[in-house]
């Protein structure tokens, strides 16, 4: 009887590890995201010998169900940043550098009457400074002094709440900017991307989504940065 208890016992606890081992799988790949630090970036040398970059990170995407439950339909959500850095002898003085951020969405092929729609809450926007201020201590005796720095993040103006609706072609790639051309001064600039929602309907087949973030120096220089394809 204790011999067929304890097979009984195990057969159970082996199970239950299985159940758990299914459980596991299952939220592992019910989530539908994917995370990092900076997740790429891209640089150059202008025109004036400053270099300059442009970057994404902390990206991240989850795919969800769509509301409607249509089989042509997907839906994500997207969090991260797109930062730009300027470093050399003009990087204090730089004006009129302009920033770009949106998508690239590709599908096989698309109904008439297909659309892309995204709505973007108030997107965060920080400018990097050239004179922020520095709040030190001396040596003994002690004294506290306040001095400027080559550093620091001031915080710039909030990109409102936008909503948009684009047209999807009959198949191929459609651009979706997000935020087209911010104008900003200084050696630097991060915008905080958080809860994006995006939606997609009438595609059929796979549809892909590619985040991408542009620069545009004022002297005409350009680089470009793109994030790695997610699939919704």
């Amino acid at each position: 009887m204790e011999i067929r208890r304890e097979r009984r016992i195990r057969r159970g606890v082996t199970r239950a590890a299985a159940a758990a081992g299914v459980v596991a799988v299952g939220i592992a790949l019910g989530t539908g995201s994917a995370a990092a630090g900076v997740d790429n970036a891209s640089s150059l040398i202008d025109s004036s010998g400053d270099r300059v970059e442009v970057s994404q990170g902390d990206t991240v995407f989850n795919i969800v169900p769509p509301l409607d439950s249509s089989p042509l339909s997907r839906e994500f959500f997207h969090d991260g940043y797109a930062a730009v850095r300027i470093d050399g002898p003009g990087a204090a003085g730089a004006t009129g550098t302009k920033l770009t951020f949106g998508y690239q969405i590709g599908y096989p092929i698309a109904l008439t009457g297909a659309t892309i729609q995204l709505n973007t809450p108030r997107l965060g926007f920080e400018l990097e400074g050239a004179n922020a201020l520095v709040l030190g201590l001396a040596p003994p005796p002690v004294s506290v002094g306040v001095t400027t720095a080559n550093r620091g993040e001031l915080l710039g103006d909030i990109i409102p709440q936008q909503n948009f609706t684009f047209d999807l072609q009959p198949g191929g790639i459609t651009d979706v900017p997000i935020v087209d051309g911010k104008t900003f001064d200084g050696p630097g600039a991060l915008l905080r991307i958080a809860g994006i929602h995006g939606s997609v309907s009438g595609a059929i087949g796979q549809v892909t989504v590619r985040p991408y973030a542009r620069v545009e120096t004022s002297g005409g220089d350009i680089v470009m940065t793109y994030g790695k394809p997610v699939v919704v």
